[in-house]
């Protein structure tokens, strides 16, 4: 009797185990299903590839934005100076080479109000190698299925795309500029790597800083001129000098450091004109009083090599060359 009992356990333990496999199985089974139908639905509307393109060009209300690639390196149309990211190019050439919908809009009624697409929320031109120029407009986004409306030029229907298309063409120039290098992080300096720091004016005055307590304090003062904030992003020699103030017999600063290898290193700054700055985000936004304002000043600079104007505030500059009369405390360890 008590055998029975346990074969019959173990046939209900067999059955329940097996119930859960083939649920599992038929969930994965229309889970697939669904992924196939959902694939199967999607329109293909161009199919390129991103290296086919030569010029993408945006407007989203804010931005209006025109980009080319030439030598294998995409350009701000406006100005091929600009120092521009690639990667971002590159991400958008590849969104704009293959438009699927996921829908059609099958009424009759196919006014472009209806949609959003007479006030676009984007439109995309975009050109390729082969010559041919495709127009991309994005309208409203459909509240229950979280779709855009959108249209291709040489197509008179109307589709619903992800609204992550769109997304690809919304980012403003300044967040598109690829800085410079700061070298003394990107190396990762330290101040313990630093030997000398030596400041120079225009006025002949000069002062070398080698004392482990004196270069511990003053690179830190240094270590803010860290090319964070650009003033111009391309200025020739004479503009350096004319409009910036920033030339080689000016004031400067030169860090010596070590690299890993042992030897010694130096990065130069250039600094140029005092200007006073206006709407610093510390003032005071809501004072009627502009007496109790106080006026905040920047310096011009500019790092050895580079075509790119920086700004410092007044205060960092000015703590940097206060070390002109700076005197190495005198070590008392053996009198």
């Amino acid at each position: 009797m008590k055998k029975t009992g346990k074969s019959i356990l173990t046939l209900v333990i067999l059955l329940f185990v097996l119930g859960g496999l083939i649920t599992g199985y038929l969930i994965l089974r229309q889970y697939n299903a669904a992924q196939e139908d959902a694939e199967a639905s999607s329109i293909p509307l161009l199919d390129k590839t991103k290296e086919t393109v030569t010029s993408l060009r945006y407007h989203n209300g804010e931005n209006d934005l025109s980009f080319v690639y030439e030598n294998d390196v995409w350009e701000y149309a406006l100005d091929s100076h600009f120092p521009l990211q690639q990667k971002p190019l590159q991400d958008m050439a590849a969104a704009a080479s293959s438009i699927e919908a996921k829908l059609q809009v099958e009424i009759s009624d196919t006014e472009a109000e209806t949609y959003g697409l007479d006030t676009p929320a984007c439109t995309v031109e975009v050109t390729f190698t082969d010559s041919s120029v495709y127009t991309y407009t994005f309208g409203d986004t459909n509240s229950f299925n979280g779709y855009q409306y959108f249209t291709i030029s040489g197509d008179d229907a109307v589709y619903m795309v992800e609204a992550s298309l769109s997304a690809s063409f919304d980012t403003p120039l300044h967040s598109l500029y690829q800085a410079e290098s700061y070298v003394l992080t990107e190396r990762g300096v330290e101040k313990g790597d630093v030997t000398s720091i030596l400041l120079e004016t225009a006025a002949g005055s000069a002062k070398e800083i080698t004392d482990a307590g004196g270069i511990e304090t003053l690179f830190a003062h240094v270590d803010k001129l860290n090319l964070s904030v650009w003033e111009d992003y391309y200025a020739d020699p004479e503009e350096m000098q004319e409009v910036y103030g920033i030339h080689e017999n000016g004031d400067r600063i030169t860090v010596t450091y070590k690299t890993n290898d042992g030897e010694n290193t130096t990065y130069t700054v250039f600094i140029g004109n005092k200007f006073e700055r206006v709407g610093d985000a510390d003032d005071t936004q809501n004072s009627n009083n502009t007496e109790d304002k106080e006026t905040k000043y920047g310096y011009f600079y500019s790092p050895q090599g580079s075509s790119v104007v920086y700004t410092a505030d007044a205060d960092t500059i000015d703590a940097i060359f206060d070390y002109l009369v700076y005197t190495p405390p005198v070590d008392t360890s053996d009198t």
